[in-house]
C-alpha cells in the first residue's frame, strides 16, 4: 500500500474515532448505568503499568484484520460513554461530558493515544489489502511488526505522562 494511502487511512481513522468518542461523550445515561461506568473507570489502575496494559490491550485488538476497525469505535464509543459518566456522577463539577471531551483534546494524552489506535486501524486494513494483493510476506509484515512496536512503546509514554497529569491535577 502507498504511503499515501496509508496516511488517508489514517487520518481517516483518527477522524472517524474522535467523532464517536465527541458523539458519545454527550449521551445522557441512567442513573444505573453512570454508577456502573463509573465504577468501571474507577476499576482501570491508575499507575503507569495499569494506564499501560489498558491502552495497549486496545491497540492490539485493533491491529486484528477486519476486526481492529470495529473494536476502536466500539473502544472509542465505550470511552465516550464513561466520559459522560464521569460528567454526570460529579455533576456538581457543572461540566458535560463533551466538555470534557473538549478539554481532553487540550492533552498531549488524547493526540498520542488517538493516533496510536489510529495507526493500528490502518495498519489492521493494510494488512488485509496486503493479503488481496500477496505482498504480505514480502513487505507488508514488516510495516506490521514496526507499527506494533512503536504503538506499544509510545503508549508507554503516554502512560507516564497520563499518570503526571493526574497526579498533578491531585
Amino acid at each position: 500500500m502507498k504511503t499515501r494511502t496509508r496516511a488517508i487511512i489514517f487520518i481517516v481513522a483518527f477522524m472517524t474515532l474522535s467523532a464517536i468518542l465527541a458523539y458519545s461523550s454527550s449521551i445522557q445515561l441512567s442513573q444505573s448505568d453512570t454508577q456502573s461506568l463509573s465504577q468501571g473507570v474507577e476499576g482501570i489502575s491508575g499507575t503507569v503499568l495499569g494506564i499501560f496494559e489498558n491502552n495497549v490491550q486496545i491497540a492490539l485488538v485493533e491491529f486484528v484484520p477486519g476486526f481492529g476497525p470495529a473494536f476502536g469505535a466500539y473502544s472509542s464509543y465505550n470511552t465516550g460513554l464513561a466520559l459522560a459518566a464521569l460528567s454526570q456522577s460529579n455533576s456538581t463539577l457543572g461540566i458535560s461530558g463533551f466538555e470534557l471531551f473538549l478539554v481532553l483534546l487540550l492533552t498531549p494524552i488524547f493526540w498520542i493515544e488517538f493516533a496510536c489506535y489510529s495507526l493500528a486501524v490502518e495498519e489492521s486494513l493494510a494488512v488485509i489489502v496486503s493479503f488481496k494483493n500477496r505482498d504480505f510476506r514480502t513487505r507488508e509484515w514488516k510495516w506490521l511488526v514496526y507499527s506494533i512496536l512503536f504503538v506499544v512503546a509510545t503508549l508507554f509514554v503516554s502512560a507516564r505522562l497520563e499518570v503526571d497529569l493526574i497526579n498533578f491535577l491531585k
